[in-house]
């Protein structure tokens, strides 16, 4: 089943997610990565609300889209395709990044990143980490979460009609067979 997002559902969640960063932080985050794709709306977003200007896109994903539902080919450790470790070491000037993502589904995604952040930029940085919806399901669980949602496939306003018409004719053909 698939559950369609909302323009205004977008906004309301982004604002919620800039409003618990007010309640939890004394000054916003230095940078803002988004995920590509579904990070990168409200990365921008978030980023505009909170008055950063540093927003950069990092690649990673945790499941194919090409050919079937997504949900049965998913990828353990996730697959990176645009490295932003680069050129975050070239602008860090300052220690607090914020990740955002729309959806962390399993966890492994957003995982990953914290984990090769950590890893590759060692006590330089702080990361906190934001989504606007988490299944309830997930191993991970962001520091910001806009929704916690069950396991229904969700259709975010800026995908294509033609993937969504895909994902919702091999969920058809999932539940018939």
């Amino acid at each position: 089943m698939i559950d369609f997002v909302e323009w205004h559902d977008v906004e309301s969640l982004c604002v919620s997610i800039c409003s618990a960063w007010i309640e939890d932080n004394t000054s916003p985050p230095d940078h803002i990565i988004g995920l590509a794709r579904g990070g990168l709306v409200p990365a921008t977003i978030i980023a505009h609300q909170l008055g950063v200007r540093t927003v950069i896109s990092h690649g990673y994903h945790s499941y194919d889209d090409n050919g079937g539902d997504p949900a049965h080919v998913r990828k353990e450790h996730g697959t990176m395709y645009q490295d932003c470790i680069e050129d975050l070491m070239k602008v860090l000037e300052g220690p607090v990044v914020l990740i955002i993502d729309d959806l962390c589904d399993e966890g492994i995604t957003m995982s990953g990143m914290v984990k090769r952040l950590i890893k590759k930029l060692d006590k330089h940085i702080i990361v906190k980490t934001a989504t606007l919806y988490c299944k309830e399901h997930s191993s991970y669980i962001p520091d910001h979460v806009g929704k916690m949602v069950g396991s229904n496939w969700l259709a975010f306003p800026w995908e294509s009609s033609e993937a969504l018409q895909s994902n919702s004719e091999s969920a058809l053909i999932s539940a018939i067979a």
